[in-house]
C-alpha cells in the first residue's frame, strides 16, 4: 500500500525531538542519559484543581452514520496558555474495554501550525479514510492532545535565586522559580487542570538572546523525552519540582565547540529565561448508529 500523508505547512515552533547524533548539545550521548545528575525531579503532594477542563475536545456531533466520511472534532482553549493542537487518534469499544482502532499503514502526520489562543475554537478533522476499517455502529473515542510552551524568568545573584515579578505563570498551570539559595535553580510547575500532562523534556535555561546557557538542561534528544514520560507524568492535581544545579562539571563537556562557552563551569550572575514544552492530553467519545 502506497504512503499515506497528510502534509501541512509547518509554521509552528514546536522543536522536532532528534537522533542523538543530530542533536546540537554539549555533553556526549552518555552524558546526557545521566538524567538524574542534570535534574533533580521530585513530585510534590496534589494541588488544587482549580481549572477543570481547561483546555476540551467534542465532536460537533454526538452520533454519526456508519456512512461519515469526516468527522470534525472541536478544539477548545476554555482558560489556558496558548497551545498548538496536534495529533488526533481513535478508539472502539471491543470486547468490554477500548481499543486501539488502527489507523492505516504508513500514515504520517507532520506540524498543524495553528495557535489554539484563550477562549479560542479551532476545528480538527479525522477523515476516515485516515483507518483502516469503516465505522460500524458502536462507541468511539477521539484522543487528541495540544503542546504548549511555557516560560518564566529568574535573577540570579552571588547571594540568591529571586523568581522575577510578574513573569510566574499562575491559572490552569502554576510555573514560577521558587526563592532559593544560589546553589540550584528550583522551579515548580503545578497541574490544577483534570487533564493529564507530560512535560516533554527536562526544563530549558536560557536568556532572552540564547536559548541554551546551561549544559545540563533541555537537550531535545528522544531519549530524554522517553525518560521524562517514564518519570514526569502529571495526572490532574499533580505537582512537580525540578532542580536545576547552577554550576557544572567542565569535564563533562565534549562538544569541542561548546568548551569555551562552558568553560567556567557555572552560570554568572544575571537573568534567565526558563522553559518546560508541555502535551496536554484529552478524549471525548461519540456514537455510530
Amino acid at each position: 500500500m502506497k504512503k499515506l500523508f497528510y502534509l501541512f505547512i509547518f509554521l509552528s515552533v514546536y522543536p522536532l525531538i532528534m537522533d542523538a547524533q543530530d542533536i546540537d548539545f554539549p555533553l556526549s550521548l552518555s552524558e546526557i542519559e545521566r538524567y538524574e545528575s542534570r535534574v533533580h525531579i521530585q513530585r510534590l503532594p496534589d494541588v488544587a484543581i482549580t481549572h477543570p477542563d481547561a483546555y476540551r475536545i467534542r465532536t460537533q456531533k454526538p452520533v454519526y452514520s456508519p456512512s461519515a466520511k469526516r468527522i470534525t472534532l472541536d478544539v477548545i482553549n476554555v482558560d489556558a496558555p496558548s497551545a498548538e493542537p496536534e495529533d488526533h487518534f481513535m478508539k472502539h469499544w471491543k470486547n468490554g474495554k477500548w481499543e486501539t482502532f488502527p489507523f492505516i499503514d504508513d500514515i504520517a502526520f507532520l506540524g498543524v501550525g495553528r495557535d489554539l489562543s484563550k477562549g479560542d475554537t479551532l476545528p480538527e478533522y479525522i477523515h476516515m479514510s485516515e483507518f483502516k476499517y469503516p465505522l460500524k455502529p458502536n462507541k468511539y473515542q477521539v484522543h487528541f492532545y495540544v503542546f504548549s510552551n511555557i516560560y518564566t524568568y529568574c535573577n540570579l545573584t552571588d547571594t540568591d535565586i529571586q523568581p522575577v515579578s510578574g513573569t510566574e505563570m499562575q491559572g490552569a498551570f502554576s510555573f514560577r522559580v521558587l526563592e532559593s539559595g544560589n546553589d540550584s535553580i528550583r522551579i515548580l510547575f503545578e497541574n490544577h487542570t483534570n487533564l493529564s500532562v507530560q512535560p516533554v523534556f527536562l526544563p530549558s535555561v536560557g536568556t532572552d538572546e540564547l536559548y541554551m546557557v546551561h549544559p545540563y538542561a533541555r537537550s531535545g534528544w528522544s531519549g530524554e523525552a522517553d525518560y521524562m514520560k517514564k518519570c514526569a507524568h502529571l495526572e490532574a492535581g499533580e505537582a512537580m519540582l525540578f532542580t536545576i544545579p547552577v554550576s557544572w562539571d567542565v569535564k563533562r563537556i565534549t562538544d569541542p565547540n561548546y568548551k569555551k562557552q562552558f568553560s567556567t563551569g557555572k552560570l554568572s550572575p544575571g537573568k534567565y529565561k526558563i522553559g518546560l514544552q508541555l502535551e496536554i492530553y484529552m478524549n471525548t467519545e461519540f456514537e455510530v448508529k
